[in-house]
């Protein structure tokens, strides 16, 4: 079906990336993921596994990746970065937001749907976006369809509200693509669950620890940092990952979580948030996991016994129902639903067709029609179905398609560390008439000792301690903590020591 337009819904590990790579065929194409952590994993595993080298990666970090990738060949690695954002690869991976925003009829985002027109696109976990991206999404297959271009869908999940909302946009299984459901093809079961009425179990998960791989994903990054640190004071390591690390350590922790899933004589604990649950491909014995919304829980399970070849005789798959984002992180109603429809399958195997059946159950359209999700997607389907030409000028398509409101800051203690550095690259940028190209490449190094911080629920105190020359990069007096190896990232409940810098 390389020359149609597809939906394939496989379990998790089953080789939907190699089969959208079957399906792309060798012609212009995209892959598309939610995470710019996972787009990371995909392009390295498409570059470094299937020796394609005529792979781009882009999204708002990677310039800082081909930079770290080519070493003192910075040039090159810019150069790279500039082609990739001109399209011009035969295949490139990317996070939606890159192609997506021409659905805003925005001056600067048609030459999107131009390479679109005769490209060919892959939706990895489309299940995985907010409301507003998923219409987004679908509002632009259907125009994607009728420019002539071509998609794959390709995921674990595919809920019925999904299906509804395409087949309310004239996108009609059968006649516009086909979809074709694989999950009753997983010879092995995978997943015990065991639900717990309460939090984490610390002690538990040290004790497993010990002669297993153990992965913890946590709603929120505080969450997960308050578990780490509980796992540490018993006295044994752990690695923690999550968004609040600068991007350079972030590099770090990822390439350490990857290895230590391949380490096959390797023991231990990760301490993570939802940035692992798309398209990374990493294999623990046990997960314990806060509940959350049933697409994201089962995406979670995907992290754990992913061949299927470990023994299921007692539970590896432990839910906490301790209502932890809750209304903030996950819509309310739809994280109400996963929660009461999965206690059936408590202390019991949950097959591939079990979790199908579970995830239909959970978007069942006729039962959240008055859900404030369903609803969102309505309502930005008509929106972007609405939109005149021009009523969104690029940055602002930008903005409103991932509806986060974000702040880039530096820690203190990584500035002090770096002043000189930093400094110096900034007096250069402010040069007048200075390369574009040049600047770009200085600005990027100072970016990879930056992170964004989610501000939507509020600015936290400390941030604010003045920007760095001409750039829109904050200084913090919040507390940073890494040692090159490991850490707890940035702490949003503590400030530095001023005597520290003295």
């Amino acid at each position: 079906n390389k020359d149609r337009n597809v939906a394939v819904i496989a379990p998790t590990g089953s080789g939907k990336t190699e089969a959208a790579l079957l399906w792309l065929d060798g012609e212009k194409g995209f892959y598309t993921l939610p995470l710019k952590v996972s787009s990371n994993a995909i392009y390295k595993r498409i570059k470094e596994r299937y020796h394609y080298e005529d792979t781009a990666l882009l999204h708002s970090d990677s310039m800082n990746s081909y930079l770290m990738a080519s070493g003192d060949e910075m040039e090159d690695g810019y150069r790279k970065y500039e082609q990739a954002k001109l399209l011009s690869y035969p295949l490139t991976v990317c996070t939606v937001d890159q192609l997506f925003r021409f659905v805003y009829k925005a001056l600067g985002t048609e030459v999107f749907a131009a390479t679109l027109k005769y490209s060919k696109i892959v939706i990895d976990e489309i299940q995985s976006y907010s409301p507003k991206i998923v219409a987004a999404l679908i509002f632009g297959l259907k125009e994607l369809k009728q420019m002539g271009g071509k998609f794959a869908i390709i995921t674990a999940t595919f809920p019925p509200v999904l299906q509804h909302f395409m087949k309310k946009n004239k996108l009609m299984e059968g006649k516009d693509y086909i979809c074709k459901d694989f999950s009753d093809t997983a010879s092995m079961p995978r997943h015990r669950i065991a639900v717990v009425e309460d939090d984490f179990d610390i002690d538990t998960i040290v004790e497993e620890a010990d002669r297993k791989k153990v992965l913890v994903i946590c709603n929120t990054v505080s969450k997960a940092q308050w578990v780490y640190q509980e796992i540490r004071n018993r006295g044994v390591g752990a690695g923690l990952l999550h968004s609040r690390f600068i991007r350079a350590d972030r590099e770090i922790l990822e390439k350490r979580i990857m290895d230590f899933s391949e380490n096959m004589s390797e023991a231990g604990v990760w301490v993570t948030t939802q940035i692992v649950e798309a398209s990374l491909d990493i294999d623990f014995d046990i997960l314990h996991t806060e509940m959350c919304t049933a697409d994201s829980l089962l995406q979670r399970m995907g992290r754990c016994n992913r061949a299927g070849k470990k023994n299921t005789e007692l539970p590896n798959v432990v839910v906490y129902y301790n209502n932890a984002g809750r209304g903030t992180v996950y819509d309310k109603d739809i994280y109400d639903r996963s929660a009461d429809l999965l206690r059936k399958y408590a202390g019991e195997i949950i097959s591939e067709a079990d979790k199908t059946k579970y995830i239909n159950e959970v978007y069942d359209v006729a039962s959240i029609k008055k859900t404030k999700y369903f609803r969102q997607i309505e309502e930005n389907l008509e929106h972007f179905q609405a939109l005149m030409p021009s009523e969104y000028d690029a940055q602002e398509a930008k903005d409103d398609f991932r509806a986060i409101r974000s702040v880039t800051v530096i820690p203190d203690k990584v500035y002090h560390q770096n002043q000189d550095f930093i400094e110096e690259i900034d007096r250069f940028i402010s040069v007048p008439h200075m390369d574009k190209g040049v600047r770009n490449l200085l600005k990027s190094r100072i970016m990879s000792m930056t992170l964004s911080l989610n501000i939507n629920y509020g600015i936290p105190q400390g941030i604010d301690r003045g920007t760095i020359g001409r750039n829109d990069i904050h200084r913090t007096s919040l507390k940073y903590d890494f040692d090159g190896h490991s850490g707890l990232g940035l702490l949003l409940d503590k400030t530095e020591d001023e005597s520290f810098f003295i």
